[in-house]
């Protein structure tokens, strides 16, 4: 697959202080990379007792970042810094990230599930 749609990064939440200093909460960068889209269903067909739906508002694929986890958050743009205040792109929570091989080659590639957070 051509990974060439745009460049999208990968943003994680959590403790940005310095140690001694109040907790302050904000997002450290996991990576930047290009990105393609990938085909998806926004929900099954066939629901079953006990499944957890989740919602599917964009499926990309990028080189793989075994680094990137669950509930990451997505900005597909390219950004040095990110905030809740950011405006601008829609930012996206990685529902889930497989991560894996290329079935048209050996390029390990992850492929990200994600759900709008902030239109």
């Amino acid at each position: 697959m051509i990974l060439d749609k745009g460049i999208c990064t990968v943003f994680r939440k959590g403790d940005i202080s310095n140690p001694g200093e109040m907790p302050t909460v904000g997002y450290t960068k996991i990576c930047s990379s290009w990105y393609g889209e990938l085909s998806f269903e926004t929900s099954p067909a066939w629901p079953t007792e006990g499944r957890s739906e989740q919602r599917a508002d964009e499926r990309i694929r990028i080189i793989q970042n075994r680094n990137i986890k669950q509930h990451d958050v997505v900005v597909l743009e390219n950004l040095s810094k990110f905030s809740d205040k950011s405006a601008g792109a829609d930012v996206y929570r990685i529902t889930r990230a497989y991560h894996g091989h290329d079935d048209d080659g050996p390029t390990p590639i992850s492929d990200l599930t994600l759900e709008v957070v902030k239109p």
